[in-house]
Parts: C-alpha cells; sequence; structure tokens
C-alpha cells in the first residue's frame, strides 16, 4: 500500500496519516508525521509520500522555497515541462496539471495555496477530510478515517448495494462518514484552512450546440494521447524483484534460469 498525504491549516504545527507518531527530532511536541514516511516539503503546510514508492515514481520540481510541483506516478513530462505547468496553475490554469501522458497525481504549492488536481476518470482519486482547524487530503480514504476515527458511512454503503452501476448516487461520499472524494475532473485548492472544490475541465451548455468536431482529427487525438501514455508506462525504469528464489521449474534442472545457462 502507499498513498500522498498532506495538511492545510491556518497555522500549520500538525502533519496527518492514518498512523501518526512523534517526530522525535527535537521538533514542537505537538507535531506528527505518518508512519513509515518520505517528507516531500515541510511547514506549514507539509506533503509525505508513504509505502514504497520509487525514486523514479516521486519528483518534485522547486522554484523558491513556497512555488513547487510534487507529482507521485509514472508522468511523461520533462522537468521544464512541470515547471510550465507549475508557472501556469500559478495563473490559475489548472487543467494543465493534468495534460502530460502517464497516470500520476500533481500536488502544487502557490505560497500558501495547495492545490491537488484530480484526473477526469477518478483513476487516481484524491479524499480530503476537516481536521484540527485545517484539512487533511490523501490519496487513500482509510488513513484519513483512521486519522479521525470516523464510523462507517451507512448512506454510502446503502447507495452502493442498492445503485452498484449509478455512481452518480454516491456523490461524493466514501465509506467512512467526515471522509469526502474529489470528483472526477475537479481539484481541491486549500488557503490557510479554507478548502473549495473547483472544476478545472470547461464544461459546455446542453442548451446550445457546440462546435461540430471533425470525427477524424477527434480519433487521432484519442490516439496519440494513449499512444502517449503508453510509452510513458513503457520508458519508465523496471523493478524486477530480487529476493525472490529463482524458479526451478517443473523438472529440476529445467527452470528459465537452467534453460538459459544451457543456450549460453
Amino acid at each position: 500500500m502507499r498513498w500522498l498525504v498532506g495538511w492545510s491549516s491556518i497555522a500549520a504545527r500538525f502533519g496527518t496519516a492514518g498512523a501518526v507518531g512523534p517526530v522525535g527530532d527535537g521538533s514542537e511536541s505537538g507535531s506528527v508525521h505518518p508512519v513509515g514516511s518520505q517528507l516531500l516539503w515541510g511547514d506549514p503546510d507539509p506533503l509525505w509520500a508513504v509505502g514504497d514508492w520509487r525514486p523514479d515514481e516521486v519528483r518534485v520540481v522547486t522554484v523558491d522555497p513556497f512555488t513547487r510541483l510534487a507529482v507521485l506516478g509514472c508522468c511523461g513530462a520533462t522537468d521544464e515541462e512541470l515547471r510550465v505547468g507549475l508557472f501556469a496553475a500559478r495563473g490559475g490554469a489548472l487543467r494543465h496539471l493534468t495534460a502530460w501522458p502517464g497516470s500520476y497525481t500533481a500536488v502544487a504549492q502557490i505560497g500558501r495555496r495547495i492545490t491537488i488536481a484530480g484526473d477526469l476518470a477518478g483513476a487516481r482519486p484524491v479524499f480530503y477530510t476537516p481536521w484540527a482547524n485545517g484539512t487533511a487530503y490523501a490519496t487513500a480514504a482509510l488513513p484519513l478515517a483512521d486519522l479521525i476515527e470516523a464510523q462507517l458511512d451507512i448512506g454510502h454503503l446503502a447507495a452502493l448495494l442498492a445503485c452498484p452501476e449509478t455512481p452518480e448516487a454516491l456523490r461524493d461520499t466514501t465509506p467512512y462518514d467526515g471522509v469526502k472524494r474529489i470528483p472526477p475532473g475537479h481539484a481541491l485548492v486549500l488557503r490557510e484552512g479554507s478548502r473549495e472544490i473547483t472544476g478545472y475541465e470547461p464544461v459546455a451548455s446542453l442548451a446550445v450546440a457546440g462546435p461540430q468536431r471533425d470525427p477524424d482529427r477527434a480519433v487521432e487525438g484519442v490516439r496519440d494521447a494513449l499512444i502517449e501514455a503508453v510509452r510513458a508506462r513503457l520508458l519508465a525504469p523496471r523493478h524486477a524483484p530480487e529476493t525472490l528464489p529463482p524458479d526451478p521449474g517443473p523438472v529440476p534442472g529445467m527452470g528459465p534460469a537452467d534453460r538459459r545457462a544451457a543456450r549460453g
């Protein structure tokens, strides 16, 4: 299991996670941090990567101490493209944080404003909950539920059983009372304790017909996007397990390693 965990408050002195413990490094006694975490940036709005993230899956681009972007996952953008996207997000164009090929979660810090962008399909969800006069957020609902000791949301579970093929019935709820999910195509914007859910994708009005698009060009655009996304995944470093014993094969001496050795 792995997730991204962050925290934003009016005067942040705390971190957040599902399982937390004292920092133990001489810092303030009220400070807590996720267990088994990697600090991406510190106070006043700290951000952690929790779990078995590999080095190539955690990228942080910093312009100055209060203008930076963290991208976790497989992202095909170069560092320069990340900086351009960060500057675009500083001007309000949040859509640029989701336009790169791959599968990732982007968190931008611009001054005391934190922006966490969800993807259009909801494949990489983002959750949040009020906590300690601020907002805690994560890419998994369970650590936030553990943080606030949330009870089960019976209404969410009932809607899930009654309408399993209708995600609209669930709205922004989760199985845990008090933990909310950012809708697909939206971003969570935090500023000094306040929070806002904003859409970054333009929505066409149903009352006015939109401009006609050439079907062939539309198909080409989808194909090119899929090719770039798959290429970004294939070009990512491979991490083969090193602790597993060699496969002995069905008969001793007939495993893959033995066959490769026999072929020279």
